[in-house]
């Protein structure tokens, strides 16, 4: 029987979990529950847990914070985070933590209650499996590879970290030969399964980031992969579908690529005092040329592309985060708090601290 622990500060999610989902159909039980990750942790200490369900915007301890002291203290536990916003930068750093997957609180009005736990139910099974050898045959048992990676040479295995930048960026989407030397650098990792996943939904996030300004679909990843194989072809398939995204006809590859890094600097480096004359001088286009394209491609202007992404990140940070309102402002690329929450009221219709407060009351606190 697989011990289930939910912790939400919401009481009225927690027995809602508790008493809809299909527990015992999944061999599952919960067995406590909790407001907060403080809560979370004296339970686990006196209790035995093999399912944590966290919440990620919580009082007292957040989460992620909760998520880090288990993957520490307690590491076969397995975690899975439970969220009402999908903000995948708090999603993709849980899965880093080792959480195995995430449930969108209003995923759970239109997927099936069972479909959710079958997934997290097949994905303890896929651990369990693999976990104890991380070179088993998920690896190695295709006879070749499609993208001729076993052929090259590397001189050493690339560090975690610089192989999820590579793949961060937009220039392999293009260039083969980059796009099959990621493919190589990524399996030489041999990551166990689980982390392999939560690395593709951190790159979905950077991908979704990158190119849904140019018309692209939401990238979506499978329940499962049965083998290295499934992975190379479901990447090549990602590529496929981004290529087919940013084609645009009316200009060269050349042009769409620089629209792309602008795009992707404004996500990467939006704190900096950045401008659309400074990105074109980094891309190598004139201010007006790349004026012009940008909008084109993506449909509204850098500055006001720009200014989008800054306030969705402050939004993040005002409902994950205790930092101070100057604090945001400074870190979503605002020097003038004045100035930030006048731009974030105009957006938004409230100013940060409304937003802030609006969040708060609007759930549930509970005292258990």
């Amino acid at each position: 029987m697989i011990k289930v622990m939910i912790v939400d500060d919401d009481k009225l999610v927690r027995k809602g979990l508790i008493s809809a989902m299909p527990w015992h159909d999944f061999d599952m039980e919960v067995v406590g529950e909790a407001s907060n990750g403080e809560k979370a942790l004296e339970f686990i200490a006196a209790n035995a847990i093999d399912l944590l369900l966290t919440d990620l915007a919580m009082p007292v301890m957040s989460g992620i914070e909760l998520l880090k002291i288990v993957r520490k203290q307690y590491p076969s536990i397995y975690t899975v985070v439970l969220t009402f916003h999908q903000d995948f930068e708090y999603i993709q750093e849980a899965l880093r933590l080792g959480a195995i997957d995430y449930i969108a609180k209003v995923q759970l009005e239109k997927e099936r209650f069972e479909e959710v736990l079958e997934r997290i139910y097949k994905r303890i099974m896929e651990e369990q499996k693999h976990a104890p050898n991380p070179h088993d045959s998920f690896y190695d048992n295709e006879s070749s590879h499609s993208l001729g990676s076993a052929d090259l040479e590397v001189p050493a295995q690339k560090d975690f970290n610089l192989v999820k930048e590579q793949w961060s960026g937009h220039e392999w989407v293009y260039q083969d030969n980059l796009f099959t030397a990621h493919i190589h650098d990524l399996k030489q990792l041999r990551l166990p399964q689980t982390k392999l996943i939560g690395l593709l939904y951190a790159l979905i996030d950077k991908w979704n980031l990158l190119f849904h300004p140019v018309d692209l679909a939401t990238i979506q990843l499978p329940d499962s992969f049965e083998s290295w194989h499934e992975v190379e072809e479901w990447l090549m398939a990602a590529r496929e579908m981004i290529r087919k995204a940013i084609d645009k006809p009316s200009f060269s590859q050349e042009v769409v690529e620089c629209v792309m890094k602008a795009v992707y600097i404004a996500n990467e480096e939006m704190k900096e005092q950045i401008t659309a004359a400074s990105i074109a001088k980094r891309v190598n286009m004139s201010r007006s040329y790349f004026s012009q394209c940008f909008k084109e491609i993506v449909g509204i202007n850098f500055s006001e592309h720009l200014r989008h992404k800054r306030i969705e990140k402050a939004k993040e940070y005002l409902l994950y985060t205790n930092k101070t309102i100057l604090w945001i402002a400074e870190n979503v690329g605002y020097m003038d708090e004045k100035y930030f929450s006048r731009t974030f009221r105009e957006q938004t219709g409230l100013l940060p601290s409304e937003y802030r407060q609006k969040s708060v009351t609007g759930r549930e606190m509970s005292e258990n």
